[in-house]
């Protein structure tokens, strides 16, 4: 008999309110037979986004019902199957998947009708497991679809990155180092903005706590920002957006620092640079790649076993350290991509 522990949802949180093990509680049950076309994960792992805030608030996103009191918790997550009934999942196979948190999960293969396709075959596995969650998962390829194919970057262009020390931020800092970029990365406070320096290898840093954007970004773009990559919205998107360069652009990946906000807050008061500048700022939604994540993968593979690329996962203990994780999003806690190791 298989015991599979699951972190539930006990109550709503409420705006302003902090993630905490006080929310869920921790049930334990009987992992059922598998059905034909059904397959086992073993959770090794488990990825954090700032999305799954507004899960915790009993609201549905765009991609998802909201989660329900007595829900398990929503999360993605990478195992190894350990048990099949499916003719194309096999036994010791990786994958990366909704996983939800917990130890195992029963997976179906099946994503006829879903708004998103987010289960992947991880058809090259690298040790350990998480980095899938990284570096060679929906970070890295948020980042790499988003800088790349959006941002187009070319060799000397000026990137600037918001929440550059966050999982998405500090790898598309990476890859615009790779590409021959000036990379400037927004961060808040010393620490976070020397970890930039030293370990995502930034040219320059601008701390948004004590330093003034517009300033800075007049000091250190005289010409213009070519490329700016946006986690946050906000007054940052502004002050990027006046200092956008000519034919700059401008890539929307996240609002983290306005995405709950109440009422929402008025739409950027630069857009007309737009227009003057022959800018663009164009959004984008990484599922919408999943057929093309196996040459991604492959590529930051290789620049990570090359040395050019660095991991940034921060590794939290074990199934119930899920909510701090989870929360380390929101407090300015870490630097770098959040993952849980079971």
């Amino acid at each position: 008999m298989t015991i599979n522990r699951q972190i539930r949802l006990k109550k709503h949180i409420k705006q302003g309110e902090a993630v905490s093990m006080d929310l869920f509680e921790v049930t334990e049950s009987e992992v059922p037979a598998l059905k034909d076309g059904e397959f086992l994960v073993k959770t090794d792992a488990l990825g954090f986004s700032p999305a799954q805030r507004a899960y915790l608030m009993g609201e549905a996103s765009r991609f998802h019902e909201p989660i329900e009191i007595g829900d398990v918790m929503r999360g993605r997550g990478v195992g190894t199957v350990i048990a099949s009934r499916h003719e194309d999942f096999k036994e010791s196979e990786v994958v990366a998947c909704s996983t939800g948190w917990q130890d195992y999960s029963v997976q179906s293969g099946d994503t006829e009708g879903l708004l998103v396709k987010t289960l992947q075959k991880v058809t090259n596995p690298q040790t350990p497991l998480y980095l899938h969650l990284g570096i060679l998962g929906s970070s890295g390829f948020s980042a790499y679809f988003g800088f790349l194919d959006i941002g187009k970057p070319v060799a000397g262009d000026t990137v600037v990155v918001s929440a550059a020390a966050g999982g998405v931020g500090s790898i598309v800092a990476q890859i615009a180092k790779i590409k021959g970029c000036n990379v400037i990365g927004i961060a808040g406070g010393p620490e976070k903005c020397q970890w930039l320096k030293d370990v995502v290898g930034v040219d320059q840093t601008i701390d948004y706590k004590s330093e003034d954007l517009y300033e800075r970004f007049e000091t250190l773009c005289p010409d213009g920002i070519d490329v700016y990559f946006d986690n946050v919205g906000g007054d940052t998107l502004d002050a990027a957006m006046k200092n956008i360069a000519l034919r700059g652009r401008a890539v929307i990946c996240g609002q983290i620092a306005t995405e709950y906000t109440d009422p929402p807050l008025p739409g950027p008061r630069y857009y007309y640079n737009v227009i003057y500048k022959r800018a663009r700022m164009e959004g984008f939604f990484v599922w919408d790649y999943h057929e093309s994540f196996p040459g991604a993968e492959q590529e930051l593979i290789d620049w990570y076993h090359s040395g050019q690329m660095k991991s940034t996962e921060v590794v939290y203990d074990g199934l119930l350290s899920a909510p701090a994780a989870l929360e380390s999003l929101f407090n300015g806690a870490d630097c770098g991509i959040r993952v849980v190791q079971l």
